[in-house]
């Protein structure tokens, strides 16, 4: 088959986007990963050597080189990286036949869509088709799911076309997850009406009903609910998908409702987020986290339970200090608050609006940092923890002043902190200028673990 075509997406380049921030972020990761303990070095890598492929250019012997010691390591993701890249530069094919223990990479559950929709876009689906169908039904599932939320991009007329190649070998997650993103009712209703046996179209229906809220679409058609409060919930459940598929990077609503079942807080913060993002319009993680906390407390008759439930959700790997919800949107209040005395046109506050008790105690470590970002001071002493260092590097990117933010990391003694961070602004800034990480849908499909995408050829 000939490669795929894309669907254009908004452009997410940001003026006085500067690569070469990102190279010295990701080249910082790369040389100082090994010097930490053995588990501790396979969190970081992949992601800053996706990103340098994309800012530096590399050569395939650098390429190759680069990513290499990654898979030696065993470094999270590694080996899906160099998948997708032999994929895209050489189809997958001749990517199997230089490297056969590449396919258990590709076709294993959890591997990740990265590898599968490169072979798609590099026109190799009949040949990948043809080896998803010969695996277990438990992997076949997985893998059929993978590859459908890795092509949300793909234009409608491409889809199509893999929705029969996906039939003729009975794919029927890749042909029903493909009409469910890229059709209509109607052609879901046709679908499912060609599928012999009615458990099969039933359960096809539940398991991708949801698959239309990628594109912010009603969902599939299927039989009502027991009673009218469970339309309610079907009917809430679809809006709060989509406001998380709005949502870059990752998402908090739908868990917070599915522990909390707060109808009123979470409909409210489900329409506030539509709305911002209507007609293609495109918000940040920041902006979407403190949107929705601000409508869950302001639906609550008890703020304070909002915040408690908010703590107990855990997240991990975003740029911002702490372990659970509420500690970052602290951190996220906190930077709202501290921007003006770090960039010198301000006076740093007493107090932060909206923060939880436990985040009390850190004011003052953001007072002085962003005292000494705006008056130009001596940044050394804010590497002495992990914390400090954050608040650092969040000032910083905050105000704009990333050349600062990339030497203030990168001439830190290399530490698992400074190196997570490393990694995890040159995200940032990625998202600030290409957008080489970010995807439709991200935040509900793939929270933390970004699609590596490369041209067909590359």
């Amino acid at each position: 088959m000939a490669p795929f075509a894309l669907r254009l997406l908004p452009a997410s380049a940001a003026e006085g986007c500067n690569g070469g921030d990102i190279v010295a972020l990701a080249d910082y990761v790369l040389s100082n990963r090994s010097k930490l303990p053995k588990l501790q070095s396979r969190r970081n890598g992949a992601i800053s050597a996706y990103l340098k492929i994309h800012y530096h250019a590399p050569s395939a012997e650098q390429v190759e080189a680069m990513i290499g010691p990654l898979v030696t390591a065993r470094v999270e993701r590694a080996d899906e990286l160099l998948a997708s890249w032999r994929i895209s530069a050489n189809g997958l094919e001749a990517t199997l036949a230089a490297a056969p223990e590449l396919e258990a990479t590709i076709l294993s559950a959890g591997a990740g869509g990265s590898a599968l929709r490169a072979a798609v876009l590099a026109g190799d689906a009949p040949t990948l088709f043809d080896k998803m169908a010969a695996l277990a039904d438990v992997v076949r599932s997985a893998l059929q799911m993978a590859l459908v939320e890795a092509l949300v991009d793909l234009d409608d007329a491409s889809a199509q076309a893999l929705v029969t190649e996906a039939s003729t070998r009975n794919l029927q997650i890749v042909a029903g997850g493909l009409i469910a993103t890229h059709g209509d009712a109607a052609a879901w209703t046709e679908f499912s009406a060609g599928v012999a046996d009615p458990v099969l179209a039933r359960t096809l229906t539940e398991k991708l009903a949801w698959l239309p809220a990628l594109r912010g679409k009603p969902p599939l058609p299927r039989p009502p609910a027991q009673d009218a409060q469970g339309e309610i919930a079907r009917t809430l459940i679809h809006s709060a998908t989509i406001a998380a598929a709005r949502t870059p990077e990752r998402d908090f609503l739908l868990t917070y409702f599915n522990q909390s079942g707060d109808y009123a807080g979470t409909s409210a913060a489900a329409a506030m987020i539509n709305d911002l993002t209507r007609d293609g319009a495109s918000i940040d993680m920041e902006t979407a986290w403190l949107v929705v906390a601000e409508s869950l407390k302001s639906a609550a008759g008890n703020p304070q339970a909002v915040s408690a439930q908010l703590k107990a959700i855990p997240v991990r790997g975003l740029r911002f200090a702490g372990d659970n919800v509420q500690a970052v949107i602290d951190a996220m209040l906190a930077v709202e608050a501290f921007k003006g005395a770090a960039s010198g046109t301000g006076r740093a506050p007493a107090l932060v609006a909206g923060v939880s008790e436990d985040f009390v105690v850190q004011l003052p470590a953001w007072r002085e940092a962003a005292e000494a970002i705006g008056k130009g001071g001596d940044l050394s002493a804010f590497r002495s923890s992990g914390q400090r260092l954050a608040i650092v590097a969040d000032l910083l990117f905050a105000v704009g002043r990333h050349g600062e933010l990339a030497k203030f990391l990168v001439s830190t003694v290399p530490n698992s902190d400074s190196i997570r961070l490393a990694e995890c602004f040159a995200e940032a800034l990625d998202r600030r200028c290409a957008g080489h990480l970010a995807f439709p849908g991200e935040a509900l499909t793939m929270p933390g673990t970004p699609l590596f995408r490369f041209d067909p050829g590359t």
